[in-house]
């Protein structure tokens, strides 16, 4: 609220005022909230968020080829590339993502977008070139392209309007701090349950966890909802002798808008045998669009309905460096693909996606 809005209390309020009712008014209320239990683990979020501390400018709600090149360059000097690869997903208060009410027959608008925004890198599709030039420019398999960076961009130009209006400034700084109090907090909490439970095998713990752990996912879903950092991704890896080609059915399809906004490949390794492409969408809540996107990999023939399965990534999870093998027994991925190509993806009410929605009304 800006100054000169506030209500002048002069005269009707002073340091003497009960406002909180009389003596007895307020020891009847302080026993009633003593009554009340907290849920063991309960950490509210206006105790994590209220030490928060902007140590950088907000970055892009969602990974842009302009928002990275210098930022991947340093990082990649201090870390191996699997912590690379696990740190970027590339692209304030009590925002909630906009949500899409788009139905299958409604026309979806499109906007163009900046034709600056991947102006000048070189690691990036330039709006000025043919996405073929593009990918004759930086050839994915060859390893002098490794010289443009760790990654290869690809944006839509023209993503849907309503999309491109949920693409807010991701308060990053302040979901890894306020997230990695909340990891602290849960183990904090399973040591102290495996020092009441000395001698018992760790798959009891685990299960005795298990309410800790799941209020533990809310909490980080709904921080990261918080801060606008509601990016994520699909993830597959094809092997070195076929990235070329399966780099190139993603380009053409993220740049001709059949994708998700943004698509990205790693480029080349010497101690990787396969590399990484990622296809994100804005809103990992957003269950349709994270659906769309992995329907448009199947019709590109690099997801089968029968075959091995790929999974999808929150960057939240991505930049508490929360991978496959945790300590906290949280699962990395929010969906796989088999799951949602057979519709069961909405059917698991008891998920933490679908326990975030119920709380947000979605």
């Amino acid at each position: 609220m800006s100054q000169g809005r506030f209500v002048d209390g002069d005269g009707w309020v002073s340091d003497e005022s009960e406002f909180y009712g009389d003596v007895k008014t307020r020891e009847s209320l302080q026993r009633e909230v003593l009554k009340r239990g907290k849920r063991p683990l309960e950490t509210p979020f206006s105790n994590v968020m209220a030490k928060k501390i902007k140590v950088e400018p907000p970055a892009t709600a969602c990974p842009s080829p302009a928002a990275t090149p210098e930022i991947k360059t340093r990082i990649q000097e201090i870390q191996p590339r699997s912590q690379i690869g696990a740190m970027q997903g590339g692209p304030g208060e009590h925002l909630v993502p906009a949500r899409s009410d788009l139905s299958d027959n409604e026309p979806i608008e499109l906007v163009a977008a900046d034709d600056d925004v991947d102006k000048n890198h070189s690691s990036a599709w330039q709006r000025t070139e043919s996405i073929i030039d593009f990918l004759r420019r930086a050839p994915v398999a060859d390893q002098a392209t490794a010289s443009l960076g760790p990654w290869l961009w690809v944006g839509n130009p023209r993503p849907p309007r309503h999309q491109t209006k949920q693409e807010r400034k991701a308060d990053v700084p302040t979901f890894k701090q306020g997230g990695a109090r909340l990891l602290e907090l849960f183990m904090e909490k399973r040591s102290s349950v495996e020092k009441a439970h000395e001698g018992r095998l760790p798959g009891v713990i685990t299960r005795y966890m298990r309410p800790y752990r799941e209020q533990l996912e809310d909490d980080l879903l709904s921080l990261a909802v918080k801060t606008d950092t509601t990016c994520g991704k699909w993830m597959f890896f094809p092997s070195e002798a076929d990235v070329a080609r399966v780099w190139r059915l993603v380009a053409e399809a993220t740049s001709e808008g059949r994708l998700g906004h943004t698509s990205k490949v790693a480029t080349y390794q010497p101690s990787e045998t396969s590399r990484v492409i990622c296809v994100y969408t804005y809103d990992f809540a957003d269950t349709e669009d994270v659906r769309k996107v992995l329907n448009g990999l199947v019709e590109l023939n690099l997801v089968s309905r029968a075959g091995s399965a790929i999974y999808y990534k929150c960057d939240a999870y991505t930049y508490l460096h929360i991978k496959s093998e945790n300590q906290y027994k949280i699962k990395a991925s929010l969906y796989g693909s088999a799951e949602m190509l057979k519709g069961e993806a909405e059917t698991k009410q008891g998920g933490p996606v679908m326990r975030l929605k119920r709380r947000m009304g979605r």
